[in-house]
C-alpha cells in the first residue's frame, strides 16, 4: 500500500472516532431559575420537568441548574456579571437547550444569550401572555405561557359566595405585581356584576396585615402575586400567600395553587408540576431534532378549578355551588365511597348465605323428619347389624394380636438359639426378653384400645405427640420380624419433630400392619434382597406424611381401590380387615391413605395426618 493510501485510511479512522465520541457526548440542558433556591413554586417546575427529562433519556442527558435571583438583588450590574459568570461556566460544555423558570428568566435569556448561549433554543415557563408579548422572542424561544384567569377565579368565588358585596384584591410592587394590578383592575371593571372593591396594592407588609385584619367576614378575598412589598422588602409570594390566607377574616382566593392546603379555598389555576411536564416535552422535541421554530408556545392543558375541602369546610361554603368539573382535594371519602362495590359485594355475600343457611335448615327438618321415619324400619336389622359388628371384632382381635405374639414367637426363639450358644450372650437375652415383655405389653394395649376404633374421634383419648417416635418404636417392635424373614429395613426420619394430635397406639399400628403386608408381598423374592423403605417427612406447614415402600410384585392397577375394603385380600389366611383397619384410623385423625404402585417394581403406601397446630413447622 502507498504511502498516501495510508495517510487516507488514518485519516477517516480519525474522523470516524471524533465522529463517534461527539454521538457519544450527552445532550445538555440548562435551567435558569429566575429567583433563588427557596421559590417552592419554581422549585415543582424544576422537579417535574428533571424528572420527566430523566425518564426519557436517563442515560444521555445532563442538567444543570443556576439561580438567578433577579427579583431579591437589585443592583443594576448584577444581570451582567451573572451573564459573564454563565458564559465562562459553559465555555467548554455548552447547553443544547436552556430552560427558564419564572417570568423574570426570560428578559434576562434573551438579553444576554449572545453572551451565554448564542444561539441555543430557548424554552420558557411560567410567562404571562402579556409578558411574551413585551419582549417579542425570537423564532428560536418558545415554551409554556402560563394563562393564569383571574376571571374564571372570580367566578368561583361568586358562585360559593353569592351574597358576597365586598371585593379585596391584594398584590405587591415588584414589576410582576404591578402587571397582574393592572389585569386586576382591567377584568374586576370590567364585569357585569359589581362589587365595592378595595384594591390592597403596594402595602407594607405591616399595613398589609393591619387592613386585613379590617376585612369583613362576608367578603371575598383575591390574593395575587406579592414578590415586593411597598418598603422594598421581598418575599416569596407562596409563602406570603399561605400567611394571608391563613389570617384572612374572609374566605382568599387565588389564580396560583402554590397555598392550597395552607387556608386557601381555591381558584382557577394549573400545577406546578403540570407545568414543568409540558414544558420538558418540549426540550424533549428540540433534542429529538425538531425545529425549535416550529414548536409553537403553548398553553398549560393542566388548568382547572382547584379548591380545598377542608378550607371549604372552614367558611361553610357548599360543595353543590362549585363549577362542573372542579377538583376537590384534601377531602377524606367517606367509607361508603371508598368501598362502595366492596360494600355491595359484602352485601350480596350475606344475602346468599342468608338464603343458603335458610335452605340448610328447612333440609335439616327435612331430614330429621325422615330419619324418624326410618327409624322404626332400621329397628328390624339392628339384631342382624349386632351380629354382625360382633364377628368383626373377633376376626379383628386376632389380626391385630398376630403381629405381638408373631413378635412374641420370633423373640423366643431367638431366645432359645442364644441359649443353646456357648458362651451365653447375657446382654442379648436381657434385650430379647424386654422386647417380650414390651410385645406383651402391646397385646394388651391393642385388647385396650381395640374398641376405640368403633368409636367416634371425639370418644378416644388423644395426645400430642412426636410421630417420628411411633415410627421408632414400630420399628424396633418390626425388626426381630424382619431379621427373621430376611428384611432390611431402611428408614429416613424427617429433622425436627413431626406433631400430631392422636392416639399413639393406633399409628403404631397403622405402621405396623402396612409393614407386615408389605413383607408379606416380599415373600416370593429371594432372601437377601427383600428391602422395606420406611419414610417419614413434612408437607408445608399443614401435614406430614408416612410411606412405607416394597420391592414385591406390586398390586394389580384394578384393585388399587379395592385393598382398603373390609373383608377383601388376596392371601390365602388373611382376614381382609388389616387394610380397612388402617384406613378407619387415618381418616378417624383427619388424614388420607392411597396406595401405588413403583416404577422399578413393589407397592408404596402413603399416609398424611394433619399437623398439630401447637407446633408449626
Amino acid at each position: 500500500m502507498r504511502p498516501s493510501s495510508v495517510l487516507v485510511v488514518a485519516l477517516a479512522l480519525c474522523v470516524g472516532c471524533v465522529a463517534g465520541r461527539a454521538q457519544e457526548r450527552p445532550r445538555r440542558v440548562v435551567m435558569l431559575h429566575a429567583f433563588n433556591y427557596s421559590n417552592p413554586n419554581i422549585a415543582a417546575i424544576s422537579e417535574a420537568a428533571r424528572r420527566r427529562l430523566l425518564e426519557r433519556l436517563p442515560q444521555r442527558l445532563v442538567i444543570d441548574a443556576d439561580f438567578l435571583d433577579l427579583a431579591r438583588v437589585s443592583d443594576p450590574g448584577h444581570e451582567l456579571r451573572t451573564a459573564n459568570f454563565l458564559r465562562e461556566k459553559y465555555v467548554n460544555t455548552p447547553p443544547d437547550v436552556v430552560m427558564t423558570l419564572g417570568s423574570n428568566a426570560l428578559p434576562f435569556i434573551i438579553k444576554h444569550r449572545e453572551i451565554i448561549a448564542p444561539k441555543v433554543p430557548v424554552v420558557f415557563t411560567g410567562v404571562a401572555p402579556a409578558n411574551y408579548s413585551s419582549v417579542r422572542p425570537p423564532p428560536d424561544v418558545t415554551g409554556v405561557i402560563a394563562e393564569l384567569d383571574l376571571e374564571k377565579t372570580l367566578t368561583l368565588a361568586e358562585r360559593l359566595q353569592p351574597d358576597a358585596r365586598r371585593l379585596f384584591v391584594i398584590a405587591g410592587s415588584s414589576p410582576t405585581d404591578r402587571r397582574w394590578q393592572a389585569t386586576a383592575r382591567s377584568i374586576i371593571e370590567g364585569r357585569e356584576r359589581k362589587f365595592e372593591t378595595t384594591y390592597l396594592f403596594e402595602l407594607s407588609y405591616d399595613a398589609l396585615l393591619a387592613e386585613l385584619s379590617r376585612i369583613p367576614r362576608d367578603a371575598i378575598v383575591v390574593i395575587l402575586t406579592f414578590f415586593v412589598d411597598g418598603n422594598g422588602q421581598t418575599f416569596i409570594p407562596a409563602n406570603i400567600q399561605a400567611a394571608l390566607a391563613a389570617l384572612s377574616p374572609a374566605p382568599a382566593y387565588s389564580p396560583y395553587d402554590s397555598a392550597l392546603g395552607s387556608g386557601l379555598v381555591g381558584g382557577f389555576s394549573e400545577t406546578f408540576e403540570s407545568i414543568g411536564i409540558a414544558a420538558a416535552d418540549m426540550v424533549l422535541e428540540i433534542l429529538a431534532g425538531k425545529d425549535p421554530a416550529a414548536i409553537p408556545p403553548r398553553s398549560n392543558p393542566g388548568q382547572a378549578y382547584r379548591v380545598d375541602y377542608n378550607a371549604m369546610q372552614r367558611w361553610n361554603l357548599r360543595e353543590s355551588n362549585l363549577p362542573p368539573g372542579a377538583i376537590v382535594l384534601f377531602k377524606e371519602l367517606t367509607v361508603w365511597e371508598q368501598y362502595r362495590w366492596q360494600m355491595v359485594a359484602v352485601f350480596a355475600a350475606v344475602l346468599l348465605q342468608a338464603s343458603m343457611i335458610a335452605w340448610l335448615l328447612l333440609e335439616r327438618r327435612r331430614r330429621h323428619l325422615a330419619e324418624l321415619e326410618s327409624r322404626g324400619r332400621l329397628r328390624e336389622v339392628i339384631h342382624l347389624d349386632r351380629v354382625a359388628a360382633v364377628g368383626v371384632m373377633s376376626a379383628s382381635i386376632a389380626h391385630e394380636l398376630n403381629q405381638p405374639l408373631g413378635a412374641i414367637l420370633a423373640n423366643a426363639e431367638t431366645a432359645e438359639l442364644l441359649l443353646a450358644a456357648n458362651p451365653l450372650d447375657r446382654d442379648q437375652l436381657k434385650e430379647i426378653l424386654a422386647d417380650i415383655r414390651k410385645s406383651d405389653q402391646r397385646a394388651g394395649d391393642i385388647i385396650a384400645h381395640l374398641r376405640g376404633l368403633l368409636k367416634k374421634r371425639g370418644e378416644s383419648e388423644l395426645q400430642e405427640f412426636d410421630l417420628n417416635e411411633a415410627l421408632r418404636d414400630a420399628l424396633h417392635a418390626l425388626d426381630p420380624v424382619a431379621r427373621k424373614r430376611g428384611v432390611l429395613v431402611s428408614t429416613h426420619q424427617a429433622r425436627g419433630m413431626l406433631p400430631v394430635r392422636a392416639d399413639p397406639v393406633h399409628l403404631e399400628q397403622v405402621m405396623l400392619n402396612l409393614a407386615t403386608n408389605a413383607m408379606d408381598a416380599m415373600e416370593k423374592c429371594e432372601p437377601g434382597k427383600r428391602t422395606l423403605a420406611i419414610r417419614s417427612s413434612s408437607i408445608g406447614d399443614s401435614e406430614v406424611m408416612v410411606s412405607i415402600s416394597d420391592n414385591g410384585a406390586g398390586i394389580p392397577e384394578d384393585k388399587l381401590q379395592d385393598i382398603f375394603e373390609a373383608f377383601y385380600t388376596t392371601k390365602s389366611q388373611g382376614t381382609g380387615l388389616g387394610l380397612s383397619i388402617v384406613r378407619t384410623i387415618v381418616l378417624g385423625y383427619g388424614g388420607k391413605i392411597w396406595a401405588e404402585n413403583r416404577s422399578g417394581g413393589g407397592a408404596v403406601f402413603r399416609f398424611t395426618l394433619p399437623r398439630a397446630k401447637a407446633h408449626p413447622a
